[in-house]
């Protein structure tokens, strides 16, 4: 039986929205772990999430013919991926600036 998905919108919270989009993107999160290591592996001690975001907005226009705006990268998810990314990737901790969440 197949699954029907909730358009983003419908989702309660920001949170709940950045989980399946995350669930049915996860190459964004492999694009930017792999942007943020390279950087690490250079030297650089520190990072900005929305350079790695706008990069990867960048190579999403190269690589696509259509304007098709079904894969939006909305950028109330980069505070997630940059936490995502610094928990899961232990040489990543402390690597993105993070700020205190708000309440949705």
């Amino acid at each position: 039986m197949e699954q029907t998905r909730l358009p983003l919108s419908e989702y309660r919270t920001l949170e709940d929205r950045f989980r399946a989009f995350h669930k049915t993107n996860p190459d964004v999160y492999h694009h930017l772990r792999a942007s943020a290591l390279r950087l690490k592996g250079i030297g650089h001690e520190r990072a900005s999430i929305t350079l790695l975001w706008e990069r990867l907005r960048w190579l999403e226009m190269l690589s696509t013919r259509t304007h098709d705006d079904t894969r939006k990268l909305n950028n109330n998810y980069k505070p997630f991926y940059a936490r995502m990314l610094m928990q899961r990737n232990h040489e990543l901790h402390g690597f993105f600036e993070t700020r205190a969440r708000s309440v949705d």
